[in-house]
């Protein structure tokens, strides 16, 4: 079997399981999508992921969880409920073994949530306003690469752009899209995950990399960062610790993405750089 196919297989699972998150895992189930047996697909699955299938799902629910702590109504409890623990003691436990500090905590914001320590909250230095919209759901070819945001989104962009210069695919009217499916203050950098998406429908069975998705839609709240992509976490760091709680609107459960509006970024001097940043919300 070819490494082409091999990866194909265990990014189905993957995509299936963070897709369902919410449903219990059914590893009959997994290994039939893998088209592996049940006894060699745990093995693989962790070899390909790094993590086993159960504390895979385990860490992206709690790593959700903070986004409900922080920007929802839910007792502690409900959310426990929404990761899948019976109790709020085991929660509890979860929870300090992962971040260690407590949800009571992070729902006080007693802390800033980071993954390597714990820190006071800032003053605010952004200053801007959204537009509310009703963004289309869009149908998009992408690439995925997992490290920190400065290194993944890089490795992407070159795959998806290798593909579509070298098929004369892109043009102007060809939207640019970056998902960041996770926060680097929670999720340990080697396994931050990124998408670089662009709305292009093409062929693309023979590429090992590439692979086509959905960007969801519904209501947004767009929000124009300008400048240098490495600013990015103090614009991200501003929506969700200053705006968002002082807003009308809660989360949903879909990825925030970005949409970048400079043709060619690397020709473009960093402070010139636009980019729209769109919070799911309802």
């Amino acid at each position: 079997m070819s490494k082409k196919i091999h990866s194909e297989r265990m990014n189905k699972v993957v995509h299936f399981i963070e897709h369902n998150i919410d449903s219990e895992i059914d590893c009959n189930k997994l290994a039939e999508i893998a088209c592996y047996s049940k006894y060699h697909f745990h093995r693989l699955f962790y070899l390909y992921v790094g993590e086993g299938v159960y504390a895979y799902r385990k860490r992206l629910l709690l790593e959700r969880s903070i986004k409900h702590l922080l920007h929802s109504n839910d007792s502690i409890i409900e959310i426990a409920f929404k990761c899948g623990y019976g109790n709020q003691a085991s929660f509890n436990k979860a929870f300090r073994k992962q971040f260690s500090f407590t949800p009571s905590q992070v729902r006080k914001q007693m802390v800033s949530v980071d993954i390597n320590r714990v820190k006071l909250i800032g003053e605010r230095c952004i200053d801007m306003e959204p537009e509310i919209i009703e963004f289309e759901e869009t149908s998009v070819m992408c690439a995925r690469a997992c490290g920190a945001y400065a290194e993944a989104a890089p490795e992407a962009w070159s795959q998806v752009m290798k593909f579509a210069y070298s098929n004369k695919l892109m043009n102007k009217s060809v939207r640019m899209f970056g998902i960041s499916y996770d926060d680097p203050g929670v999720t340990e950098a080697i396994n931050i995950r990124y998408d670089a998406c662009i709305d292009i429908d093409a062929n693309i069975e023979k590429q090992v990399n590439l692979r086509k998705l959905t960007v969801s839609g519904g209501k947004y709240a767009k929000f124009l960062h300008k400048g240098a992509y490495e600013n990015f976490q103090g614009t991200y760091s501003f929506i969700f610790n200053e705006w968002l709680p002082e807003s009308n609107y809660s989360l949903r459960d879909e990825p925030c993405f970005e949409s970048y509006l400079n043709k060619d970024p690397r020709r473009t001097k960093p402070e010139n750089l636009k980019t729209e940043i769109y919070i799911p919300i309802e």
